[in-house]
């Protein structure tokens, strides 16, 4: 029943031209496949570039915020030294005005 329709070597050449269409398919896909990997990872080095730059970013941060509390801890000194000077002269002034007609006699 085929003999009728398509002869033999029409369907051979026919299934060879397919052969070669279906190989050459393949080879197409098989490039794009190793273009879009070659993508990816081209892709993923610049998103590790992107959060190294990022690390270095909160490094500098961190290192800012020790500074930032090591200063407030000095400036936290300086202000209980100077409120120790101004309760020691209060505490003194009182003393004074409460003994004074002991001192100046």
């Amino acid at each position: 029943m085929a003999d009728e329709f398509v002869r033999k070597e029409h369907f051979d050449e026919y299934a060879l031209r397919m052969d070669e269409r279906f190989l050459g398919i393949e080879k197409r896909m098989e490039q794009g496949f190793a273009h879009a990997e070659k993508a990816r990872e081209q892709n993923l080095i610049h998103i590790n570039h992107r959060f190294d730059g990022v690390n270095q970013r909160f490094d500098g941060l961190e290192r800012r915020m020790d500074q930032l509390h090591a200063d407030m801890l000095q400036m936290r000194n300086w202000l209980v030294w100077l409120f120790g000077l101004v309760v020691f002269g209060f505490i003194g002034s009182i003393v004074l005005i409460l003994f004074r007609d002991l001192i100046t006699k």
